[in-house]
C-alpha cells in the first residue's frame, strides 16, 4: 500500500507541475520522481536476512550469544539511494532500527530487526508429539508447536544416546502428567547429569504438574514436604478453580508470568485467576503442603514463614490454591539462580491447571475450558521469561 501511496504522490507531484507549466511560459526544470527505494540485501558475517517488502521489515536471525550491540552489516540498497540514518560497523541492535532511504523525491522506510536465535526444548517421554498419550501433555506439546516455531521436541531417549546437545537450548519445558512418579529414564545418569548441567550452567526450566518433582531428583530441592499428589482418574466437579497470587500479604501480581491476566479482586484485594472451568477434574496436585509446621513455625500467617521458606530454598513464592490467604501450602514459585544452579526453574504444580479438560461427565460433557486461555497466557509468560537472558 506504501509503494501505491509513494506513486500517487509522484504523479501529483507530475500534474501540478503540468498545470503550473501551462499557466507560464517560462519553461520550468524537470521533476525528479525516478528512482528505486529499496534494500536489495542485508547481512551480518554472511548470514542473509529475509526482506519482506509487503511489511516494510527486514528480520535477521544471528547465533545464540552473539553481541547485538555490536554487529557490522553489509546492506546493498538499489541504484541511487541513500538512507538514514547510515549503517556502519559497531551498531547496536538490541532494539529495532527505523531507516528511510531516499531516491529523489521517493521515498521507502524499513525496521530492521537482529535478534539472536535460541531454542526451547519440549522434554518428553515418547518419541515424538505424535506418540504422545497423555492428553494434557499432548494438548501443551500441539499448543508450543503451533505458537514456538523455535521449539523443538527432545526425549530423554535422546538425551541419553547423545543425539542432542542441551546446550543449544535456553528452556526445557517439561509437562509431565500421566504418573506421579518420575520416569526411570529420566532418572538415568546420563540423562540426570546432562540436564543437571544444562541447569548448573544457567539454563531455564518449565516444570508442570508432577514434572515438578524432578527439582528433587535434580538436587535443587532437598526439603520433603508434606505433599498433596494426586494421579486419578478425577471426577465430575461443579466449581472453576483458580491459582491465587496473594501470598499470605504479598501480591505477587506483577511477577512476569502473570503479566496480562486479569485478576479477580476481591473486597481484601485478595487476588486470583481462574485455570478451569465446571466439569471433569483430573485433579493432578503435585503441591506442598503444612510449610509452617515443617518450618517449626506455629501460626500459618506468621511472616517468617514465608521469609524463611523464601530464604532457605532461594525461591519467590508465587502461588497458592485460590482461596489460601495464609502461608499453609505452596504450589507455584520460582526458583532464582544460586551458587550451583545459575538457572531459574518454574515450578507449576497446583491440579486445576490442566491443559486439556477431558470430555467426561455431565456437567461438562463436551470438555470446554472456558478458562483455557489463562493457561495458554500463564505457559507463554513462563517460556517468553525463561527465554531471556540471565
Amino acid at each position: 500500500m506504501k509503494k501505491i501511496y509513494q506513486k500517487l504522490f509522484a504523479a501529483m507531484c507530475v500534474l501540478c507541475m503540468l498545470a503550473s507549466s501551462a499557466c507560464d511560459d517560462t519553461e520550468s526544470p524537470s521533476l525528479d520522481i525516478e528512482g528505486d527505494v529499496y534494500i536489495t540485501e542485508f547481512s551480518v558475517d554472511g548470514l542473509q536476512a529475509i526482506i519482506d517488502e509487503t511489511k516494510n521489515s527486514i528480520t535477521l536471525k544471528v547465533p545464540d550469544g552473539t553481541d547485538v550491540t555490536d554487529l557490522s552489516p553489509s546492506i546493498t540498497l538499489s541504484e541511487g539511494a541513500s538512507i538514514t540514518p547510515a549503517i556502519t560497523a559497531n551498531m547496536d541492535f538490541s532494539t529495532p532500527i527505523d531507516v528511510v532511504l531516499v531516491n529523489g523525491n521517493v521515498y521507502n522506510n524499513y525496521t530492521i530487526t537482529v535478534s539472536e536465535q535460541f531454542y526451547i526444548g519440549f522434554l518428553g517421554t515418547y518419541s515424538s508429539v505424535s506418540t504422545i498419550e497423555d492428553d494434557d501433555e499432548k494438548a501443551a506439546a500441539e499448543w508450543f508447536f503451533a505458537n514456538y516455531d523455535n521449539g523443538v521436541y527432545i526425549s530423554f531417549d535422546q538425551i541419553k544416546e547423545g543425539s542432542i546437545d542441551l546446550n543449544d537450548f535456553r528452556v526445557l519445558w517439561w509437562y509431565y502428567d500421566e504418573s506421579s512418579e518420575i520416569p526411570a529414564i529420566a532418572q538415568d545418569a546420563t540423562v540426570l547429569n546432562s540436564v543437571n548441567d544444562f541447569y548448573k550452567a544457567g539454563g531455564n526450566l518449565l516444570l508442570n504438574s508432577h514434572a515438578t518433582a524432578y527439582l528433587w531428583t535434580l538436587g535443587r530441592m532437598t526439603v520433603d514436604y508434606p505433599m498433596a499428589i494426586g494421579n486419578g482418574a478425577g471426577g465430575d466437579n461443579p466449581d472453576v478453580w483458580g491459582i491465587g497470587v496473594t501470598v499470605g500479604t504479598h501480591d505477587m501480581s506483577n511477577h512476569p508470568v502473570y503479566k496480562g491476566i486479569g485478576f479477580n479482586v476481591e473486597a481484601d484485594g485478595y487476588k486470583t485467576f481462574p485455570v478451569i472451568a465446571p466439569g471433569w477434574k483430573e485433579d493432578h496436585n503435585h503441591v506442598m503442603l503444612d510449610i509452617p509446621a515443617s518450618l517449626g513455625i506455629t501460626s500459618n500467617t506468621d511472616e517468617a514463614v514465608y521469609e524463611t521458606f523464601k530464604s532457605l530454598h532461594q525461591v519467590e513464592w508465587l502461588g497458592t490454591w485460590s482461596g489460601i490467604r495464609d502461608y499453609w501450602m505452596v504450589g507455584v514459585l520460582e526458583f532464582l539462580p544460586n551458587d550451583t544452579y545459575k538457572g531459574k526453574a518454574i515450578y507449576q504444580g497446583i491440579g486445576g491447571f490442566e491443559f486439556n479438560q477431558n470430555a467426561a461427565g455431565d456437567i461438562n460433557p463436551d470438555g470446554l475450558n472456558t478458562k483455557q486461555s489463562y493457561i495458554e497466557l500463564f505457559s507463554k509468560n513462563a517460556l517468553n521469561y525463561l527465554s531471556l537472558k540471565n
